[in-house]
Parts: structure tokens; sequence; C-alpha cells
């Protein structure tokens, strides 16, 4: 078996994380030629450029990472960072990625930055494109301030989701979103229930910190900036746009700046903004971004393109070896954010899989959604990072998947060894439990209502409280207390990352013999769950299938709560 690069992946897009500043950037990029950066607008992310992507790669080296504290980036380590902060930051980018020069193209909060980086680092621009920048007077700006950005906080019932849902539909239909007057009304149409969807995704990605990002733009008041640039610059505006009316408070600008409106939507823009990328493209440093990219990976979280489509994994060397030391492979519950183990001792690496749908791991289609595919490209990521010998361990049913790596592992002798198997409360169900489960599965389809959002809140709290393979009745109450509302947005957020492959992911790991590979393993087998009857009947059924003996534990051990078998 074979993985490509960390940074190049199979498909015309590939996207990476890089370190910047110690702190990890999610990066979007394809492409050899010119560099042309992409900036998005706020909330969203870098995945709203990927038509631009797409069409720019062609002929130019394009990057459109996402901005600090949005999607997968982290944010800025200040607790209200300003313009000037992200655009320093963008600045520290291009010089991870080695790059001298860059036609620079923002959208509206992104237009904020890419002006202001444009000024205070102009030897690294090659040409300034405006896609809508915001000049706000103070009314606007402490309107927006007063009310725009309201704390964005986990409720126990769910409803944060639905009031995001409707105040997203809201922006679409009004500027400022809380001001639903008929002077606020933007002429745009209603937003596509897979578009809302998507919107609702970003802000959920970013958590409560989308506010500080999407802050500093109004926070900023620079009244001659553009009047101030060096750079040869297009400022454009949208004749649809809401911020058209600003184009007559740019006063004073000199004549290497333009602004103007520009009718025909996009198309027309698109036509106005490649010519003038085209013009400046020999100013910019020609390289391949892939390779630029490669340069810079992150240490802490990659992307890999795998066989079966591509996966990012979380690593913490801890002090140890990768390829000297037994790593620990972590394997997260399906719904779940991976993780990295606080338990695991200084000095054994661990590598935490993202996998398919979670995370910033790719959506694999239907048909390469196997427990068998999925370990495969576990395996081909142990292998380009080097491991030799490794432990997997596993939560919940994705203990299923560790059953399949161990098998994967076991075929493919030449590759990284498995030497021993942990698994945490695995599930181990019989036919009629299986179906009960599967049934109440939650319906993650977008739905105009915003309605999936609470299904998915609402499965996730009764499966915290019920045992789920049960019918809800009194005999399968879990006598434990009611999650969290943060920790049970956490889950219920990855939940709805998955999407369609949640439902499929599931039936595999819920499926009949799952665990029968084990039976011929020859490592070590360790099998934990935590005290409850509904855990220690399915484990102690493993067990027996596996030939494991209830472990004789310490009364520190004991104090956890949790009972053991291992196969020694």
């Amino acid at each position: 078996m074979s993985i490509s690069t960390p940074a190049v992946s199979t498909h015309p897009i590939s996207a990476q994380f890089v370190d910047v500043a110690g702190r990890r950037v999610l990066l979007r990029f394809a492409g050899s030629g010119p560099a042309v950066l992409l900036l998005h607008q706020s909330p969203q992310n870098s995945r709203a450029l990927i038509t631009w992507i797409e069409r720019l790669s062609a002929h130019y080296s394009v990057f459109a990472p996402d901005t600090p504290g949005f999607g997968y980036s982290d944010p800025l380590p200040l607790a209200q960072p300003t313009i000037p902060d992200y655009a320093a930051a963008l600045n520290g980018l291009l010089d991870a990625l080695g790059i001298e020069r860059v036609i620079v193209n923002g959208v509206h909060t992104g237009a904020v930055t890419a002006l202001r980086f444009a000024l205070d680092f102009p030897a690294r621009v090659a040409g300034l494109i405006c896609d809508g920048y915001a000049r706000f007077n103070a009314e606007e700006r402490q309107l927006l301030l007063n009310g725009y950005l309201p704390p964005f906080e986990p409720q126990w019932d769910g409803s944060h989701l639905l009031w995001l849902w409707a105040r997203l539909r809201e922006q679409h239909l009004f500027f400022p979103w809380n001001t639903a007057t008929k002077t606020a009304r933007m002429a745009y149409p209603a937003p596509s229930t897979e578009r809302l969807s998507g919107d609702v995704l970003d802000i959920l990605d970013a958590g409560d910190g989308y506010r500080a990002g999407y802050r500093a733009p109004f926070l900023y008041d620079d009244a001659t900036a553009a009047s101030r640039l060096t750079v040869e610059t297009r400022i454009f505006y949208r004749a649809e746009d809401v911020l058209a009316t600003h184009l007559p408070r740019l006063q004073g600008l000199p004549t290497n700046v333009a602004a103007e409106i520009v009718n025909g939507g996009p198309a027309a823009l698109i036509e106005r903004t490649d010519a003038f990328i085209a013009s400046h493209a020999a100013n910019a440093s020609r390289l391949d971004a892939g390779a630029a990219v490669l340069g810079a990976v992150s240490t802490r979280r990659r992307v890999y393109g795998t066989t079966h489509g591509s996966m990012c994994t979380l690593i913490a060397a801890n002090g140890g070896d990768l390829a000297n030391s037994l790593v620990v492979v972590h394997l997260n519950e399906i719904g779940t954010p991976a993780r990295i183990p606080v338990e695991v001792p200084h000095g054994t690496p661990v590598i935490a899989p993202e996998l398919p749908g979670h995370g910033a791991s790719q959506a694999w289609s239907a048909a390469n959604l196997t427990l068998g595919a999925v370990a495969q490209s576990v395996l081909q990521i142990l292998q380009a990072l080097g491991v030799r010998r490794y432990c997997v361990s596993s939560e919940g049913a994705a203990g299923a998947i560790a059953a399949a790596l161990v098998r994967v592992s076991v075929e493919n002798n030449a590759g990284p060894r498995c030497e021993q198997l942990r698994l945490h409360n695995p599930m181990l169900l019989n036919e009629a439990e299986r179906a009960q489960f599967v049934s109440q599965l939650p319906d993650l389809t977008p739905n105009a209502t915003g309605a999936h959002l609470l299904a998915a809140w609402n499965w996730a709290r009764m499966k915290a409280l019920f045992w789920p393979w049960q019918q809800p009745t009194v005999a399968a109450v879990r006598r434990v207390d009611a999650p969290a509302p943060v920790r049970l947005h956490a889950e219920v957020v990855e939940i709805l990352r998955v999407g369609a492959l949640f439902a499929p992911l599931w039936r595999a790991a819920l499926a009949d013999q799952v665990y029968s590979a084990l039976a011929e393993y020859d490592g070590r087998i360790t099998i934990q769950c935590d005290d409850e009857p509904e855990r220690v009947r399915i484990v102690d059924a493993l067990a027996n299938t596996l030939g494991l003996v209830e472990a004789t534990l310490s009364a520190s051990e004991q104090s956890t709560g949790v009972k053991t078998w291992r196969k020694l």
C-alpha cells in the first residue's frame, strides 16, 4: 500500500494544516504558477471559495486559508484581535509558505483584512482586489456592535441550534440581521436549505469564538486606509451588494486605486477579477502550491490522501519517537471528535485519526465506506509516518474499526505491527438490539425548518440517558447525570458534520461478526467497560467469545468504576 505526501492529495483541491507561529492553520490550495491568495468573508471559511480555487488553479498557484478562529484554523491568542493583527497573521502564513509576493483577493470582511495587509506589507502584494470593502459610519458601527454578535451558548434543550438556524436565515434577508425593517431588507433571494445548512455548520465549526473575528472589521475605523494604498488595487461592489452604498465613502483615492460598481451579477465580477489577476500575474511569485505547503505541514494535525479518500489525524509525539516507540492509535466513538487521551504516559506517541466525515477528514462516498477501507487508510497513514509498532485503543463502536485494523495489520505482515488492542465499552449487539439502535438514528437530511439540528441534539441526549439499543422504557434507564450542554454540543456538532455518513458508519460498526477476527489474534487484548449492567453484559459476552478473563484490579483501579478483561 502507498500514500500520497501529506500536502498533496489526488483531488483537484487539497486541504492541509500548516504551522504558523505556534498556531494550526487549515489551508485549501491547488495549482501552480503565479501565487494568488483568497480571503473568505465571516462567518464562513475557505470552503466558500472552492469554486474560485477550482477556476483559478488552472493557471495559478491558489491558496485559501481559514481565517484564524474560523473553520479549522486556531484563533489568534488575543482576547480581541484587531484587523492589523489578522493582517500580521497573513504575513506570518506567507513566511511559513516561503511566498514573497501574491495577488490578494478578499471578500467583504476578508476584503478589510486584505486591504490592511496591503497597507502594512506592500512589498508582498502584487495586486489587490476587494469584493465589497466595508466603510461603516459611526452610527452603523454602533448598531452592529450593539446586537449583531450575541453570545452563542449551548442550552440543555438544544434551542440554541434552532436560534442559530433562524439567525442565519435572517442574515440573508436583512442587514443588519437583527434589524427586521423595510430599510434593512436586502434584495437577495431566500437561501436554499443546503446553503443555510452550510452557513450553520460554518458557525458551529467556529463556536462562540466566531464573534472575535467577526467583530474586528466592525471595530476597524480607518477612514483614509484606501487612500493610502501604494499597490495596484481594484475595489469592486456588485450592484446588488449591501455594501454598494459604501463606495462614495472612499474619498481621495490615488491613481493606483480604482473603485467601481459592477453590474451583471457574479459573472461580471468574475470577469473583472480574472482580468485584473491576469494583468498583474507577472509581478507575483511563481511556485507550485503543493510544494509550498509541504514545507510548512503541521506536526500536530495533518491531512493524508489515502486510497479510499483523504483522512486527517491528530498527532502528539508526547516526548517519544514515532518510528521507534510503541505508538498508541486512538479511535474515538462514531460521531464524536477525535482526541488525544490524557492518560497516555509521557514518551508514548499518540495518533488519533478523524474518521471519514469527522473533523477535517473527507466525507467519503458510501461505496468506499467499509470498516476494512477505514482500517486500510489508517494503516497507510501509519506507514507514511514511519510507525513500526503500535497499540490500538478505541471508544464504543469504534472498537469494530479497531478490530478491522488488527485484521488488516495481520494480513499486511510487512507493514506496521499491532502488538496490543484495548477496547473501552465495545458494542456487540444481537440482531434485535441492532435493529432497535439503527431505527432510532436521527434523520440528518437538512430540513427547511432546521429540524435536523434538533433531531441530532435529541438523539445524542437520549443516547446518554437510555440504553440506545433498547426500547426507551424503565428497563433502559441509565442512572447517570444528564450530559452537560457544552459536552453534548461538541458531540452534536460532530454528528452534523458527519451528516449522510453517520448512519452508514453505525450500521457497519454494528454488523454481525465484526469482532470475529480477534479470535485468532495472538497479541495482547484488554477490554474495559464502565461498571453498568448493560455494559458489563455486552463485554462479558465478547470476553467469553475471545477467551478473555476478568482481571483482578488494585484498590485504586477499582475506584475508577471500570471493569477489565484481559487476554494474557
